[in-house]
């Protein structure tokens, strides 16, 4: 009895190790989360100063959680639009709103997280740094 409670204990130990622990983040695809960044438009631009929206270029970097829903973790590379902030949030798209020429760029943590069976869903986004136009990401 006590060396089938050792092996399952080295197992539980040897997978912690080589493979996820519960409630760690898992590294994604980031191209795979372009239009998830596009949900965190009013909260980036929530936090900037201007007349015109600033939207997502391009996700660096994305990464989920999983503990008490899905938290969802991306680095988004923002640069200024054309559209101004008084554009309804329905029409703030990528076909709407192109990327203004010479516009201010920025990388913002963005956080959202969701709980499908109650309908909820919370995004928050920070400003990690402004980018450089020349900057390759």
């Amino acid at each position: 009895m006590q060396s089938i409670f050792l092996v399952a204990l080295i197992l539980v130990v040897l997978s912690g190790i080589n493979g996820q622990l519960a409630g760690g983040f898992s590294d994604l695809k980031p191209a795979e989360y372009t239009k998830t960044a596009w949900k965190s438009v009013p909260q980036i631009n929530s936090k900037v100063n201007g007349d015109t929206l600033f939207v997502p270029v391009k996700v660096v970097k994305a990464q989920v959680q999983v503990v008490a829903g899905t938290n969802t973790v991306l680095e988004v590379l923002v640069s200024e639009s054309t559209c101004s902030k008084g554009v309804a949030a329905t029409q703030v798209n990528a076909d709407k709103c192109k990327l203004k020429s010479g516009g201010k760029r920025a990388l913002y943590k963005v956080s959202i997280w969701e709980k499908s069976w109650e309908n909820f869903e919370q995004i928050t986004a920070e400003k990690i740094r402004d980018v450089a136009a020349n900057e390759k990401l």
